[in-house]
């Protein structure tokens, strides 16, 4: 039970006694009263009573008795233990809590406080005062020392709380700074929000074309969210002033502070707390973030609101941010509308085709119903070129007004004058005449804006957007871009009168310049056939010329003399050469009449590499050079023609051991990401820069005198790069002159898919 003093200061300490009997008290109490501490306090005999005052108060202190258990005064104890006096009903045995136990209560009962744990009651009781004299300095100490310790749990809770609210601001700025997309960094905000403060709901507002706020975003974590994008919030419109002045709504609870509306729409939603945050960018409210507890009531902290109110402002940025995007992104649209219609001008001197592209272009744009470009003729207005959105859209094309039933039309003070921009957000509102209000009725005319066309400063015509199905105000910015349409209409307008005399002849011209070319490209084409067929009858006789010359330089059909061995041997080592250039020959004819035949398959590396360079190692053993074959770990197979694959490094393996004297040639295998290099690295002459560029060009050779020294006609190279396209691949230099050279196929991974197609 509570025990009553005298009424306390309001800076009382108040205290916790847990003693077994309240007969003692006085021992613990009369220490402080004499060392001036004001102070009040309770006492619990039970661990009930302890964790029952516990929780119902706050206090600063608890001090704790060891006691013996029973419930007998110290002062009876000190006679019974003179007395022998025993247990007995009048001094039952109690269920007063030990220090240990009295702890454990004050810690689930969540206050940070100290417990001061005295000695056993007997002790007090035999001591007396001496002992209890000490308790006053112990207990301001232990009251200091916890309110540093406490000031210093709060102060490392002000920094988690800060690091937290930096944490999940620096990962909105990151996502602001690695995407322009608004609804991206939004929803991070969201997401973010909802799990650091453990809401039930994290939505963000953004206002609608009319400026009322609707639910754009919820966290991935809402239930049923999809339910919740795009329901509008009377919060917003109701407290809209407090908002746009930056203030929070609050809400720990739902009651009768709020109007019965929003309480009804809270019930509505399970909301049983709300915190609304405004988003404001230089003093224009650009949407909010609202939090909503639904299980139960919630404070919101200052820590809470702080955060939030830190976030609003980032996202406040990111929409200020996005909306500049977007007037970029609308004004660089616009200027693409633009470009497309100039594209069209220049791509044609027909002008039915162009204004009817004009027409197409900037009914797209401008999302109206119908747009329509009009002549004044002398005597009626006629509609040249018409866009409709759909069929359901009535159509004006080919429609004549009489100019006589029109005759404000050229009024310089009438509405209706084509010489002026008009623009009718509500066609109805403005006066007419009977005739054409009926025009109107029957074109389903509700807004339109028309500016004019003027051709060498005389009135032509006019451009017309017009909604049939809504009511729409055409901006600022919209009627320029039209005046800019029209001017480009007056310019395509003049280019047709201009070149009409000219059309004619561009298009005789255009159809010679496209026969000519097709029979360019025939000429071509018989070229390679022919080539191709005079390489393959060429080739037919010679293997049989080199077949029978083997026969006699083996030997075959009877001994030579070495004269006659000597010229047979020439006359097969000039054959196979010859042979050699007709095949390049024939491959370059078939690749270039798109005749040549080409199988992609999985290749050895190892297979195609040692099998390339036997095939040159004997001229390699005749020059006493170095022939070494280095393949990256980790490197098995690749995809390729093996036929062509093997011809192109056997072509650059024999060109680096034909001009390499002294050294190594190296066919060297490393992989990249999406490609195998097949590097043949010589120690050789090497290539000056400046004849790189035509290293690759079919029957031209290095202008140096070389073509003197070393056999072949140019053809080696310049096959080798035509089969490395054909394998989406390519081959490249890189040599100097005197430092020998490096020549890399570049081997697609995975090829192309018209190659697997192939």
């Amino acid at each position: 039970m509570p025990q009553l003093q005298q009424a306390p200061s309001p800076d009382a300490l108040r205290l916790l006694i847990v003693i077994a009997s309240s007969a003692d008290v006085g021992l613990i109490t009369n220490p402080l009263r004499e060392a001036d501490i004001d102070f009040t306090y309770e006492i619990a005999a039970t661990s009930a009573a302890c964790r029952e005052q516990l929780q119902q108060n706050t206090y600063d202190a608890v001090l704790s008795v060891q006691g013996s258990g029973d419930a007998s005064s110290m002062t009876d104890r000190k006679a019974g233990r003179q007395g022998k006096l025993e247990n007995s009903p009048s001094h039952p045995l109690t269920d007063v809590p030990s220090s240990l136990e009295a702890l454990e209560l004050v810690q689930q009962s969540g206050q940070f406080i100290p417990l001061i744990a005295i000695a056993p009651e007997a002790e007090i009781a035999d001591v007396g005062s001496e002992q209890m004299k000490h308790l006053p300095e112990i207990l301001m100490r232990s009251l200091h020392e916890f309110e540093q310790h406490r000031i210093e749990r709060d102060r490392i809770v002000k920094i988690q709380q800060q690091a937290q609210r930096e944490a999940i601001i620096n990962r909105i700025v990151q996502a602001m700074r690695e995407t322009l997309v608004l609804e991206e960094v939004l929803q991070t905000t969201v997401n973010l929000l909802h799990e650091a403060l453990n809401l039930s709901r994290c939505l963000i507002f953004l206002p609608d074309p009319n400026q009322q706020m609707q639910a754009c975003l919820a966290s991935e974590s809402t239930p049923q969210r999809q339910s919740l994008i795009g329901v509008y919030c009377d919060f917003y419109s109701y407290y809209h002033s407090s908002l746009a002045q930056g203030e929070p709504l609050i809400f720990n609870q739902i009651d009768d502070r709020i109007p019965l509306k929003l309480q009804e729409l809270a019930r509505e939603y399970e909301v049983c707390s709300m915190l609304t945050m405004p988003m404001l960018y230089q003093q224009s409210l650009v949407g909010g973030i609202s939090l909503h507890q639904c299980v139960s009531e919630r404070q919101w902290t200052e820590d809470e609101i702080a955060l939030v109110s830190a976030i609003a402002d980032q996202c406040a940025i990111a929409i200020h941010q996005a909306q500049l995007f977007a007037q970029v992104q609308q004004q660089a649209t616009r200027e693409r509308l633009l470009n497309n219609i100039c594209q069209s001008l220049n791509s044609s001197l027909d002008p039915q085709y162009i204004l009817q592209e004009i027409v197409n272009l900037t009914g797209e744009f401008f999302g109206v119903d119908r747009v329509a470009i009009f002549a004044l003729e002398p005597e009626e207005i006629k509609i040249l070129k018409e866009w409709r959105v759909s069929e359901q859209v009535v159509s004006v094309l080919n429609l004549k007004f009489p100019r006589s039933e029109n005759p404000d039309v050229l009024a310089p003070s009438s509405n209706y004058s084509v010489h002026q921009v008009f623009h009718a957000p509500k066609i109805a509102d403005i006066a007419s005449s009977p005739n054409r209000e009926e025009q109107i009725r029957q074109l389903q005319i509700l807004s339109m804006v028309r500016v004019p066309i003027f051709i060498r400063g005389q009135i032509f015509g006019g451009i017309s957007l017009q909604s049939t199905t809504r009511y729409r105000t055409f901006t600022e910015d919209e009627i320029h871009l039209l005046e800019r349409i029209a001017d480009q209409v007056a310019i395509a307008l003049y280019n047709a009168q201009s070149y009409e005399a000219s059309e004619q002849l561009v298009k005789e011209r255009t159809q010679q310049l496209e026969q000519e070319k097709q029979l360019s490209e025939a000429a071509n084409r018989a070229k390679s056939e022919f080539i191709a067929t005079m390489s393959h009858e060429l080739r037919t006789p010679l293997t049989s010329i080199l077949g029978l010359s083997r026969l006699l330089v083996d030997q075959i059909v009877g001994s030579l003399n070495d004269k006659q061995q000597e010229y047979l041997t020439l006359i097969t080592s000039g054959g196979e050469h010859l042979l050699e250039l007709i095949n390049d020959l024939l491959d370059l004819s078939l690749i270039d009449a798109g005749r040549e035949e080409f199988s992609l398959e999985i290749l050895l590396v190892e297979e195609v590499c040692q099998a390339s360079v036997s095939a040159v190692r004997e001229q390699a053993q005749k020059k006493e050079l170095q022939l070494i074959v280095e393949i990256s770990p980790g490197i098995t197979t690749c995809v390729g023609d093996h036929h062509r694959l093997r011809q192109i490094l056997v072509n650059l393996l024999s060109n680096a051991v034909k001009f390499t004297h002294v050294g190594s040639v190296t066919l060297k295998v490393e992989k990249t990401a999406d490609t195998i290099l097949f590097s043949v690295i010589d120690t050789g002459i090497g290539i000056a820069k400046a004849n790189h560029a035509t290293l690759f060009e079919p029957f031209l050779q290095i202008d140096s005198g070389l073509n003197r020294q070393y056999e072949g006609t140019g053809l080696g190279l310049a096959l080798s790069r035509k089969l490395a396209f054909l394998h989406g691949g390519n081959i490249t230099v890189d040599s100097e002159l005197g430092q020998g050279s490096c020549f890399t196929l570049h081997l697609p991974i995975q090829p192309p898919d018209e190659l697997n197609k192939a």
